[in-house]
């Protein structure tokens, strides 16, 4: 939470300036270790599917552990090669919940003149109740 100090400040500006900076500390983070229980252990030797693709585990199969890159921890069972495919995405989506009634054109501009590469979508009021 951030209270406007003076009249001259963009809050605008100082909110996209920490989200900014909240994501770039996400980005930056360093790979965290496995962290694996005595429980994950027997779930990884018990597993007969893959936690990514819910596709069952043939003979041949490589069965490698698949953890969180943020927190380390095990998240389950998977395919060799959908471990490999499943990545951190290039992107962070920032979603607003009912902006209609703010100033939500000074926050979206100032999103776009932060080096954003102009990619901002919004969901209509209309989309949102199909949604």
């Amino acid at each position: 939470m951030y209270t406007k100090q003076t009249d001259d400040e963009n809050i605008a500006q100082i909110f996209v300036d920490r989200l900014q900076k909240d994501i770039e500390q996400v980005w930056s983070s360093e790979v965290k270790p496995m962290i694996m229980t005595s429980q994950d252990k027997v779930d990884l030797k018990k597993a007969t599917k893959c936690w990514i693709c819910e596709k069952d585990f043939l003979e041949g199969d490589k069965k490698v552990r698949d953890r969180c890159h943020y927190t380390g921890r095990f998240r389950g069972a998977a395919h060799n090669k959908c471990n490999s495919l499943f990545r951190k995405p290039k992107f962070v989506p920032v979603i607003f919940h009912n902006l209609s009634g703010y100033d939500s054109h000074l926050f979206v501009k100032n999103l776009n003149a932060n080096g954003g590469n102009g990619n901002i979508d919004c969901i209509s009021r209309e989309r949102h109740q199909f949604l």
